[in-house]
């Protein structure tokens, strides 16, 4: 009898110390305030490391955006605040793109290095700053969960206040993960067509992928206990989050970009949203970039790539656009 009560003892301290462990890990994966924990964790995540001198020009490019024209936008989504940045050009070139930031970044931050592509050309940029990642309201970020539906109230705003624009959806990493998740449900709306950058197939896939990629873990156990506490504590499932299912039904034409080098989101994940997609799609891979860096890399051919979907799928497009460049 002792010794089964010391086994039953030892089990649930050991279950206890999962949870435990699990319970750090979904804050760092979902909450806005994240507890503090070395930095020595942070370097053994796969695809951390970016170019060279990446951050500081990324902050001088931010510094720049914000000198455009921007108006700061708000909208009420059951009671919580949203927010957004709007890059209004001097002339329209007839189309909007509503640009979708990744986990824990920002539009200014996201976009900072196509600000000059954006304003010289004639676009209007709408950026949400999605929930759970800094000035707009919610404590947790969903992976494309919420960001997809809250994308969707933008989507609705836009229609509203630029009903002779065409408008194309983009998004990079998370934000990719979002706008394809709207590529199912935008049926009837002035949505042309998705440029997604660097997408995961699922949350649940990009999590089993770092586990096992920088912690040479299995999934099963500590994936499926953050599973269910994110589901108790933030109200969904990390396989909702789920890209790879919503493109089997997409209504618009779909752009895929990644770059070869990314270790942070597997660069395998684009073909296999390309092939679940099930509307016309088209495919770019960008030799030597890592995550989120493929317009930083080679921004001429991410540039060429959007100017030709543009051209393809849009009904106004910019005398730019219609010129070789």
């Amino acid at each position: 009898m002792k010794a089964l009560i010391v086994i039953v003892c030892a089990a649930a301290a050991v279950l206890l110390l999962l949870f435990a462990v699990c319970a750090v890990v979904l804050n760092q994966l979902i909450s806005l305030k994240t507890i503090p924990i070395p930095d020595f964790i942070y370097s053994l995540i796969a695809g951390n490391d970016g170019p060279d001198k990446f951050e500081q020009e990324a902050k001088e490019a931010q510094r720049h955006f914000e000198t455009l024209p921007l108006e700061s936008l708000s909208i009420n989504s059951h009671g919580v605040i949203l927010k957004a940045n709007l890059l209004l050009p001097e002339k329209s070139n007839g189309i909007l793109i509503i640009a979708c930031h990744g986990a824990r970044s920002s539009g200014l931050g996201e976009f900072a290095f196509e600000a000059d592509y954006f304003y010289n050309n004639g676009f209007t940029v709408l950026m949400p700053e999605h929930r759970g990642c800094g000035i707009s309201g919610g404590s947790f970020m969903g992976y494309g969960t919420h960001e997809s539906k809250d994308t969707l109230l933008w989507l609705s705003y836009a229609e509203k206040r630029f009903p002779n624009l065409s408008i194309f959806l983009l998004g990079v990493s998370m934000g990719g993960a979002t706008v394809l998740m709207t590529s199912d449900k935008i049926s009837g709306s002035a949505v042309k067509g998705i440029i997604a950058d660097c997408s995961y197939t699922s949350a649940w896939d990009e999590f089993a992928y770092q586990l096992k990629k920088s912690f040479h873990l299995p999934a099963f156990p500590l994936l499926y206990i953050c599973d269910f506490l994110c589901r108790i504590t933030a109200h969904y499932s990390f396989k909702d989050a789920s890209p790879v299912k919503c493109v089997e039904n997409s209504r618009v034409p779909v752009l895929f970009i990644h770059g070869k080098d990314d270790d942070f989101v597997p660069f395998y994940m684009e073909k296999e949203l390309y092939d679940a997609c099930g509307s016309e799609k088209e495919m770019i891979a960008v030799d030597g970039a890592v995550h989120a860096r493929s317009y930083h890399q080679n921004s001429a051919l991410y540039e060429q790539a959007l100017n030709n979907f543009f051209k393809k799928y849009g009904s106004k497009t910019a005398e730019v656009l219609n010129s070789d460049k």
